[in-house]
């Protein structure tokens, strides 16, 4: 968040001073670590992407050229990794979203967008979605994750919703029941990918979010109702 630069009176000048100076070899250390984690994450990406889900520690460690006791020495075990990997997915998303969202028109532009969005990255690369939901940890992050945009989408748009003090509100619940909604059909989309019949990513995203705005019935179904004899 930004702030306003300001001349800081004495009691803040007092302060400054007090405030020891960081050790420079201190804050190399600390980005050198940063850096060394991501690129470990992006490895470990990589390797579950072309092996699969169920990848061991040891053939991550060996795809990044290194060994499992560095993994380790970042992640604790492979639960860390995994939410880790969860986590930087869900940032990506994020990032996307709000760029994305910026465009939208309305509320169904936004739920449509985000709806879009998630099935595009999870089905990148099902492997790595799989290897990060596969702990109630890391399909934790997703679920809290994604709900919390949601639940401020709806707010913004629909502020009687925003009624209550409390945090779980009825856009709080809507938010929940539409990520439950979104990833089932997402989950099943991304597991059937040569089906002759399936849909595209955009008119799945465009189905979801019409049943989840409009309802059911608002779909454009252009086919006559088989008849039988």
């Amino acid at each position: 968040m930004f702030t306003n630069t300001t001349l800081p009176d004495t009691l803040s000048i007092v302060k400054m001073s007090a405030t020891p100076i960081p050790d420079g070899r201190n804050t190399r250390w600390d980005a050198h670590r940063r850096k060394r984690r991501n690129d470990l994450i992006r490895s470990a990406r990589a390797a579950v992407h072309i092996i699969g889900p169920e990848v061991s520690m040891e053939e991550i460690a060996n795809h990044a050229g290194t060994s499992k006791s560095v993994f380790y020495r970042y992640f604790e075990d492979k639960q860390g990794l995994q939410q880790a990997v969860a986590q930087a997915s869900i940032d990506f998303m994020e990032s996307e979203l709000k760029q994305a969202g910026k465009s939208a028109n309305s509320a169904h532009d936004g739920l449509n967008t985000m709806v879009l969005v998630y099935l595009k990255l999870a089905d990148s690369s099902p492997n790595v979605y799989n290897f990060s939901t596969a702990i109630p940890t890391g399909m934790a992050i997703f679920r809290e994750n994604m709900a919390s945009f949601l639940q401020r989408a709806v707010e913004n748009v629909l502020p009687q919703y925003k009624a209550q003090s409390m945090g779980r509100n009825l856009a709080y619940y809507w938010a929940i029941a539409a990520v439950g909604f979104v990833r089932a059909a997402g989950e099943e989309w991304i597991a059937e990918p040569h089906s002759p019949h399936r849909l595209s990513a955009e008119e799945l995203a465009r189905s979801i979010a019409d049943w989840l705005l409009l309802g059911i019935e608002s779909a454009d179904i252009t086919k006559e109702p088989t008849q039988e004899y």
